[in-house]
């Protein structure tokens, strides 16, 4: 039996893992999506394995986007099969302290001469 928590991946459901690591699954697509303030905008949705081996779409924020794009580069079908971490943290979101999904940023590999 599988029980279905949110249909997108939360930092509730990361926080009940041991392991933070996850794999790009499949290809990501833009979404029209409803904002809190009422408005709509389009979003970046992300299939991902979990460790637990979930597959989970995630909406990533704008910092996680720039560090994968840094990391990965500009074709999210690149990312396919890569693999990171998240991280949680504590932010003040519209004025209430809440967990946020960040992706940590890898060491970079050296290139030797």
């Amino acid at each position: 039996m599988v029980t279905i928590k949110d249909i997108y991946l939360t930092a509730a459901e990361l926080k009940e893992l041991k392991d933070l690591e996850f794999t790009i699954a499949k290809g990501a697509h833009y979404e029209d999506m409803p904002t809190a303030d009422g408005k709509v905008r389009n979003k970046l949705i992300l299939p991902v394995m979990l460790s637990n081996q979930k597959v989970r779409d995630w909406i990533p924020n704008k910092t996680s986007i720039g560090t994968m794009f840094r990391m990965w580069g500009d074709s999210t079908d690149d990312w396919i099969g890569k693999v990171a971490r998240f991280t949680l943290t504590k932010q003040s979101v519209r004025g209430e302290m809440k967990d946020v999904v960040f992706v940590e940023k890898l060491a970079e590999t050296v290139k030797v001469k």
